[in-house]
């Protein structure tokens, strides 16, 4: 199994162990809510139910009491009162037991004779009441409790309830009862508040439904309920199923005291768990969206694991990108003080040469090897402004460049340092396509792209040119990255070379990597040309036939984006230079040779120079005659005090003095400092001769 196999069943499994702590998590936590609600459920219905049973147990001790004194008061005096004043005696035993509604005397025939109030109804004969029949029989055994009836004494529902009446020899006498209306006992209850889904029900020991809170039309008092008597003395919380509705039920059933009466408080499950139910579809809900998300990640992570499997070659080649940007940085720091030192050894040489040069006359074989010298000079001059493209990163201005004016001139410039035997052929078909970028660097991509397919053919061989635009619809893969759709103008060098190895390919455009014996090459080329194409917004791509196949060589194709049309400017003859007319002019180096060189150029144009190698002099004899002098020429590169803080220094005694800063290693930071101290103008070192004489006299005010 592959590490990125591993990876992904570990990604996996971990998102099934995320997805299944989450599920336990939910799980758990309703396990937990649904025994604390039922918990909680239990004891509010049990401690009511408890409650309820002990009132009503307090309730029947009372009417029982009632029964008792009644019946041993009827026994030892009562008989010998006269009729009313026996139904005023009844009626104050009862007036302190609320919930009795009339007490009776029954005779031993079964035949009402006293009330304890006026019913409207006349004295009955009850003789066919089971209670009547049961205390008369003896097997009642002390009170009973009759199923709900419609009494005789007042026509309403009620419950009655009876104790016998007995004789000094114990012989029966009849009976005392007491009714309580269904009415009352259903008032009595009614203020109890039971919560949603719940129901009071108290019934006898056989199941009959004497009261039901809140009253329900379908379920009439009298109606048997045998399985809630099954409850009583079971634990404190059961679960059944209605008979009547079908619903799971949570029930408590307590019996009143010893009586012959069970009190049940029923809760419909679905209204008590009904907080539970709740929780668990929000936790569903959490959930789920949690899983989602966790699905919804591996699946990502899974998809980005496959691109990365798929693109291995990609990532080898931004890691290569990542190296190569490593080295850059390095060495932008050693290309900086390479570039002072020798820029200005370069001045020195380029100075002087281009001096000897205007001396020498033309034709003489003294004026072809000087000529010879700056054109070494100006490749070289090319090659320090390569290194100082790594040590700095900041970007030229772009304009609208006519492409192929740039091919035409890098060619003519070339073609004279060609041996007789390289031959170029062209085929420049670009137009008029401009691309937005820098004149300098363009040039600088056609001059290295030939010169290395004329290094690669040795002494003889052909170097082919070809310029056209082309649009291109889809994208398009190359050997470094990938060309977007559009317009483009395509330039293509190729030679008829040995062509490169698969190694020397791959490392075409490392900096410094060159195939060249030491001291023809630099390696820096092909990584100026593919830094400034990528930096444009192009690509490029090599095509290349090693050996032993012959004359195929290497082909360089080079794709640049089309910004507009811009024709080429026109060839004009170069002015004449401008000079001056004995105006003294500063010169600060610290190169001594430089500082000569200077001078002579300045004295050739026309001016006083004065010269000083270093700012601190220059500073003192400024001081001495500040008006003594037109224009200042100083070099940024002092040791001590600066350039740019010399200048800062001259321009507070003289505000309107001329600064012309010079330099070798010119990028946006100069700039900057340039601008903040004054300068009029930044020029880059070597300096030529007519560089300096325009630009002196742009700054003298001349035209």
């Amino acid at each position: 199994m592959t590490s990125s196999e591993r990876l992904r069943h570990r990604i996996i499994a971990a998102g099934i162990v995320l997805v299944a702590a989450f599920a336990g998590s939910a799980i758990y936590d309703g396990w937990r809510l649904h025994q604390q609600i039922m918990f909680a459920t239990e004891r509010e219905l049990g401690n009511l139910a408890k409650a309820l049973a002990e009132q009503g147990t307090r309730n029947l001790q009372a009417v029982d009491l009632l029964l008792r004194d009644t019946g041993e008061w009827w026994e030892t005096a009562g008989k010998a009162l006269p009729p009313d004043a026996l139904s005023a005696a009844l009626a104050a035993r009862v007036a302190g037991v609320s919930q009795v509604s009339v007490l009776t005397l029954v005779d031993r025939e079964g035949m009402q004779r006293n009330r304890s109030r006026v019913t409207g109804e006349p004295l009955a004969d009850v003789s066919d009441r089971p209670y009547f029949l049961s205390q008369r029989e003896g097997s009642a055994g002390g009170l009973y409790i009759n199923e709900p009836v419609v009494t005789r004494t007042d026509r309403r529902p009620a419950l009655v309830v009876s104790r016998r009446l007995a004789k000094p020899d114990g012989s029966f006498d009849g009976v005392v009862t007491a009714s309580v209306t269904l009415q009352e006992l259903q008032a009595a209850y009614s203020a109890i508040e039971l919560g949603e889904g719940s129901a009071l029900l108290l019934t006898l020991d056989d199941g009959t439904l004497v009261v039901r809170q809140p009253e329900d039309p379908g379920i009439p008092s009298g109606q048997r309920f045998p399985e809630l008597t099954s409850f009583k003395g079971a634990p404190l919380i059961d679960r059944s199923v209605s008979p009547v509705d079908g619903r799971a039920k949570l029930v408590a059933a307590v019996g009143v005291g010893k009586r012959p009466l069970t009190l049940t408080i029923t809760r419909d499950e679905d209204n008590a768990l009904r907080p539970w139910y709740d929780e668990m579809q929000s936790a569903i809900i959490r959930t789920l969206l949690l899983a989602t998300l966790v699905v919804v990640t591996i699946t990502g992570l899974l998809r980005q694991l496959r691109r990365l499997e798929a693109g291995e070659a990609e990532k080898a080649a931004l890691q290569a990108r990542l190296q190569k940007a490593q080295r850059l940085e390095s060495l932008g720091t050693l290309a900086g003080g390479i570039a002072h030192d020798f820029n200005n050894i370069l001045g020195a040489i380029l100075g002087f040469g281009e001096m000897a040069q205007q001396h020498a006359a033309p034709g003489s074989d003294m004026r072809r090897y000087i000529d010879r010298v700056m054109q070494a000079g100006a490749r070289a001059r090319v090659l320090v402004r390569r290194i100082l493209e790594f040590s700095r990163s900041g970007v030229a201005e772009r304009v609208p460049v006519n492409i192929q004016a740039v091919v035409d001139e890098a060619l003519a410039m070339l073609r004279p340092t060609l041996p007789d035997a390289i031959r170029i052929d062209t085929r420049l078909v670009a137009g008029s396509a401009a691309v937005l970028g820098d004149g300098t660097q363009l040039h600088q991509v056609v001059i290295n792209l030939c010169t290395n397919a004329a290094q690669a053919l040795g002494d003889a061989g052909t170097v082919e040119v070809e310029l056209d635009r082309v649009t291109s619809t889809t994208p398009k893969p190359t050997l470094h990255g990938e060309l977007p759709p559009g317009d483009y103008v395509r330039l293509v060098v190729s030679d008829t070379g040995a062509g490169m190895s698969a190694e020397v390919l791959q490392r075409a455009f490392d900096p410094f990597f060159t195939t060249k014996r030491l001291g023809e090459g630099t390696g820096l080329g092909l990584s100026m040309v593919h830094g400034i194409v990528n930096d444009l917004g192009g690509a490029i791509d090599i095509a290349t036939e090693p050996a032993p196949r012959p004359a195929h060589g290497t082909r360089v194709t080079v794709w640049l984006p089309v910004c507009c049309e811009s024709e080429a400017a026109p060839a004009r003859p170069d002015p004449a230079w401008p000079r001056g007319n004995g105006q003294v002019v500063m010169v600060v180096d610290d190169e001594r040779p430089l500082v000569e060189l200077a001078e002579e150029l300045l004295a050739e144009l026309g001016y006083e120079p004065v010269g000083f190698d270093s700012s601190e002099r220059a500073l003192e004899a400024f001081l001495a005659d500040p008006q003594r002098f037109d224009a200042i020429i100083t070099d940024e590169m002092l040791p001590g005090l600066a350039g740019s803080e010399l200048t800062l220094e001259l321009l507070t005694v003289r505000p309107d003095l001329p600064v012309i800063l010079v330099s070798g290693n010119v990028g946006a930071a100069l700039e900057q400092r340039a601008r903040d101290a004054g300068v009029v103008a930044l020029l880059r070192k070597p300096l030529g001769l007519q560089e300096l004489a325009e630009s002196l006299a742009r700054t003298l005010g001349r035209s």
